[in-house]
């Protein structure tokens, strides 16, 4: 999720806020967070959207989730990212 603080009425003055990263195991619960944020800036001074991001790529994997690394032959390696314990 990013979030970004706006100036009243001008969006050119968007800068982002200072707050923790935060990632979700998914976009849809992503969004239903994004809504509350930004349900308490009803003025717009707070706007933000979530992006899927490539966890395996940026380790930046969500509490309770790991990456499983799947190889099939030589040549063919698919990495997966799974819940912690999952069977």
């Amino acid at each position: 999720m990013l979030l970004l603080s706006c100036g009243t009425g001008d969006a050119a003055m968007c800068k982002p806020m200072e707050t923790a990263p935060a990632l979700y195991a998914s976009l849809d619960q992503c969004r239903a967070s994004l809504a509350g944020r930004l349900a308490s800036s009803p003025n717009g001074e707070i706007v933000g959207r979530c992006q899927a991001i490539d966890a395996t790529a940026t380790a930046s994997l969500p509490a309770d989730y790991t990456t499983v690394v799947v190889t099939r032959g030589t040549d063919a390696v698919t990495s997966y990212v799974v819940p912690r314990g999952a069977k």
